[in-house]
């Protein structure tokens, strides 16, 4: 377009330049003085532009905390975009952005159409990303008047037609409909947040529920979510909910051909009701109330989702549905997505999962039909977007049309939606499971059950047996829907449990009453997997896929007297089948139940090769674990368990699991007895040898500081640290240096260590005197220097400090972790950290008590010696015999398949020449990983420059 064409712009510039220059040279911000030029400007722009109903919003919040750009411009009905003015000196560079201006702007970019502008230079973003060229008017603000002039005039114009003209692109692919969906949930989400901060500012101070519900809307609304799906949503997860269902129920009612746009989201969630009643009173629930400030959100939400072209996108992908979600996540929330342990399951693994179950009804329950059959009712406690449930619903149409034709699909679809239940807690993977579900119904000719699906929003872990409330009409179906999922739950008698239970590892009080006592329901389910004198290892029960497997455990063996029969097919972490941890539930299943299968999809163990790994992302070793427990149950017999390990790359893997069966040749018995590991019984004899624990009894983790501060590989920077410390007068201050945690606080006195005493007064009275410092093994071959102070040290473990002395050797090994490599055992001649195996934990096993006598069994020194013919056999040859037979990798290759039960066990000879000669190598490898602070018997005492014969602390040197 040539200049002539656009004089009315260069005119308008010139103006906005001299109206600028007047109101800068005045007093008052600098920023507010250019805010009526710049509308001024955009009025003339939107007059030339024929879109003269250019209306602003000053001010407009905009949801997340501390945002508020300048301006919305709303042009007809629509917002078209956002104007963020900085002041004329101001950077518009996010990359320079510092502070305020920082966090602002990781805020705004989520905005589809979002213009930063200091006057003079104009950049414009959509999602983040910088569209076209940034824009210069010559000359500065304050003197430049009406000489003001752009660059290029054209991609001036160019510029602000781009802002009031903006409109939502057609989105026909899924990635990309996630780019523009996202953030715009998350600012939602965020908005909620502020929402519910704000509210709670304003609430009376003698008590928040007197505010009256008009002025606090969305403090009800949480209210009323807790009391309707989710008992035990904070703030922060009402918001998550709040965001996601609307999001989702919008792009639901789009899929299903609703309008979005040019109409009201009760209108919306009205025409929803029809046949996802949930999601469409949930939306009405959810938007009625909202203020004039999220309008703007919903409007551009549903303007977006109003683009979408979902039948192109079907088209292309057949699976879209299925990447939806977890797409969706990723970019909404990553953070959310691993903690919610939302991971896609390679289909090929559900379909294997599906069949082998099937398989199980068919061979061991009699269910000639599988699935198929109509007193099977299948439940995915962890929905997600409905894929076990899509496959089941797949696999038997398939059959009914094998044995009877096409004809048949429908009815047995029909008949089977009956019996099919899904639970889910976020309602973002629950509305996608009611897309594809509702859409292969469709496929498939068939009806959904006059009830509507049996899909729910819920917790399958929440008290099943609660009182239902009666709620008033508006929320009737959202009430209706927990009592129906309630019903399910405490009622229905379930055949098959399968799923991909969510894995959190720092999940306690996150079970609801399967992990805690509810009152007049005695002791909770979570108790049948403990274990007499397990307590120690017990507390890895409180994960959340270890409360999946209790509650299915429960649905299906336990809960419904006469029909406590059927199958529970979960794919979840190894950890249970193989660790201490899992004893008490590995003898209820032995006892539970006739038959199990483990398949061993992780033989290389933790933090595999990613190419081996069937969930690239999941560094944890996985199994497919299925338990069937037959109507004829007898329970003198302990269930048998068949093993098989997959081993390869992913592709060999999901190869291997298509071929297997449940007779074939390739299982192997799993030992039969109680809590023993979920693994082969050995042919090498490796059941008969004596556990390491038994050979030294005593045992205890190391010491524990949970303070970084206190090593350090130079004793001099100790004493630099704690000469800091001592000399900081600020309280706040020094509370961060001394970084506090629940067991150790400045002003907390504790008791001084054996052997090494500090001042009788807690930190925080503490002089500058010179601190106590000790060498120890911080890692196996890593010594460091330690403040030998109880008052700095969370758990120091004083019965080991006790046992320092001439002598002492700690050998230490992996106990909380499966041994894949490396040596079993290592030893220290000084007191180890907690990590000092291999950074993940162990369990030390010291030669000698406090008292200096053996750590070891009453009479097994002797017998030992009588056994191999010997004079005497001294503690310290057998710690050097169990170094040498254990503390190398060919003893770790030897007994790979053994060492997944993560504990050592010792091969003992009886042989006095092989005796012999493993304690010769053993001493030489004990006076190695002693820096020469072993004796070696027979040959002169050697020691380093440090005099670590014997750990020692130093005030000072």
């Amino acid at each position: 377009m040539s200049d002539a064409h656009l004089r009315w712009l260069r005119d308008a510039v010139s103006a906005f330049g001299a109206e600028c220059k007047h109101n800068l040279a005045g007093p008052g911000d600098r920023e507010a003085a250019i805010r009526g030029p710049l509308e001024q400007l955009f009025r003339t722009v939107g007059t030339h532009c024929a879109r003269p109903d250019v209306t602003w919003y000053p001010e407009t919040r905009v949801q997340h905390l501390g945002v508020r750009p300048d301006w919305a411009v709303r042009v007809g009905g629509d917002i078209t975009g956002y104007v963020e003015l900085k002041r004329s000196d101001g950077s518009i560079d996010p990359e320079r952005f510092t502070g305020h201006n920082k966090r602002q702007w990781e805020r705004l970019r989520d905005l589809p159409n979002l213009l930063y502008t200091n006057g003079t230079h104009w950049r414009l973003y959509r999602y983040g990303v910088q569209v076209g060229e940034e824009v210069v008017l010559s000359g500065p603000l304050t003197s430049a008047g009406e000489k003001l002039s752009a660059d290029d005039l054209g991609a001036f114009d160019a510029l602000t037609k781009a802002v009031l003209w903006w409109e939502p692109t057609p989105i026909r692919r899924v990635s990309v409909l996630v780019r523009q969906l996202a953030p715009l949930c998350r600012l939602l989400r965020e908005a909620v947040r502020e929402q519910l901060r704000a509210e709670a500012q304003t609430a009376p101070a003698s008590d928040s529920a007197n505010a009256s519900s008009a002025d606090r809307p969305f403090t009800g609304l949480r209210s009323d979510w807790r009391r309707l799906l989710f008992p035990t949503a904070d703030d922060a997860t009402f918001a998550d909910g709040y965001a996601q269902t609307v999001t989702f129920a919008v792009l639901l009612a789009h899929t299903e051909g609703i309008p979005v746009t040019g109409t009201s989201f009760h209108e919306i969630g009205r025409r929803l009701n029809a046949g996802h009643a949930l999601m469409g009173k949930a939306l009405q629930l959810l938007t009625d109330s909202v203020n004039e400030r999220f309008e703007v959100t919903l409007h551009l939400l549903a303007r977006t989702i109003g683009a979408v072209d979902w039948g192109t996108i079907r088209d292309g992908d057949r699976d879209a549905y299925l990447h939806l979600y977890e797409s969706f996540l990723s970019v909404y929330d990553d953070g959310l997505r691993q903690r919610s342990g939302s991971y896609y399951t390679p289909h090929e693994v559900v379909e294997e999962m599906v069949r082998l179950a099937e398989d199980v009804l068919r061979t061991r329950l009699g269910r000639a039909r599988g699935f198929g059959d109509t007193d099977v009712h299948i439940v995915d406690p962890a929905m997600g977007t409905g894929t076990y449930l899509h496959t089941v619903i797949d696999r038997v149409a398939r059959q009914a049309a094998e044995r009877q034709g096409e004809a048949m699909a429908p009815d047995a679809i029909g008949r089977l939606a009956e019996r099919l239940y899904g639970f889910e807690l976020q309602m973002g993977p629950f509305a996608v499971a009611e897309m594809r579900t509702t859409d292969l119904l469709r496929k498939y000719g068939a009806t959904p059950p006059p009830h509507g699906l049996n899909l729910f929003v819920t917790d399958a872990l929440d008290d099943p047996f609660v009182q239902e409330e009666q709620f008033v009409s508006t929320y009737a179906a959202i009430s209706e829907s927990r009592a129906r999922a309630n019903h399910v739950k405490a009622n229905v008698p379930v055949t098959v449990v399968i799923a991909n239970p969510p894995y959190d590892d720092k999940a306690e009080n996150r079970g609801g009453w399967i992990e805690k006592r509810v009152k007049g329901q005695g002791r909770p389910p979570l108790d049948d997997f403990r274990h007499p004198g397990n307590g120690r290892y017990e507390h890895a029960l409180k994960n959340m896929y270890v409360y999946f497997w209790r509650w299915a455990t429960w649905k299906v063996f336990d809960a419904h007297g006469d029909d406590r029969h059927g199958v529970v097919c979960f794919i979840t972490p190894s950890a249970f089948a193989t660790g201490p941890a899992g004893r008490g539930m590995r003898a209820y299943l032995r006892r539970t139940c006739d038959e199990g299968w483990i398949i061993n999809l992780s033989p290389e163990g933790q933090r595999a090769e990613v190419a081996t790994r069937v969930f690239p992302h999941v560094a944890q070793p996985l199994s497919i674990c299925l338990f069937v427990r037959r109507v004829d149950h007898d329970s003198t017999e302990a269930a048998r368990i068949h093993y098989r390990a997959l081993h390869g790359r992913r592709a060999e893997k999901l190869a291997r699991l298509g071929e297997l069966s449940l007779d074939d040749e390739g299982w192997r018995d799993a030992h039969a007895e109680g809590a023993r590991p979920f693994t082969p019984a050995a042919l090498s004899g490796w059941d008969d040898y004596p556990a390491l624990d038994e050979v030294f009894p005593w045992g205890s983790l190391g010491i524990t500081t949970n303070r970084s501060w206190v090593t350090s590989p130079s004793d001099a920077v100790l004493r630099r640290r704690w000469a800091r410390l001592m000399g900081e007068s600020d309280p706040v201050e020094k509370a961060l240096l001394f970084k506090e945690t629940r067991d150790r606080r400045l002003g907390r006195q504790v008791a001084a260590l054996p052997g090494f005493p500090h001042p009788d007064r807690p930190m925080e009275e503490a002089s500058g005197a010179n601190p106590c410092i000790l060498r120890i093994a911080l890692r196996s071959f890593d010594r460091q220097w330690l403040i030998a102070d109880n008052r700095v040290l969370d758990y120091p473990r004083p019965d080991l400090w006790e046992s320092l002395q001439p002598g002492q050797l700690f050998l230490n090994q992996q106990s909380s972790h499966e041994i894949s490599s490396g040596p079993a055992l290592v030893a220290t001649a000084l007191l180890p950290d907690t990590h000092h195996f291999n950074g993940r934990g162990g369990r030390l096993h010291p030669v000698l008590h406090p008292d200096g006598t053996a750590n070891v069994p009453t009479g097994l020194l002797r017998y030992l010696a009588g056994a191999l013919g010997l004079a005497e056999v001294a503690v310290h040859d057998l710690a050097a015999y169990a170094v040498a037979v254990a503390g190398h990798t060919a003893f770790t290759e030897h007994f790979a398949e053994e060492l997944l039960t993560a504990g050592v066990r010792l091969p003992l000879t009886r042989d006095p020449e092989l005796w012999q000669e493993a304690v010769r190598i053993g001493h030489e490898f004990l006076w190695a990983a002693s820096y020469g602070g072993h004796d070696i018997p027979g040959r002169a005492q050697m020691s380093d420059e440090d005099g670590v014969r014997f750990p020692r602390a130093t005030p000072g040197r």
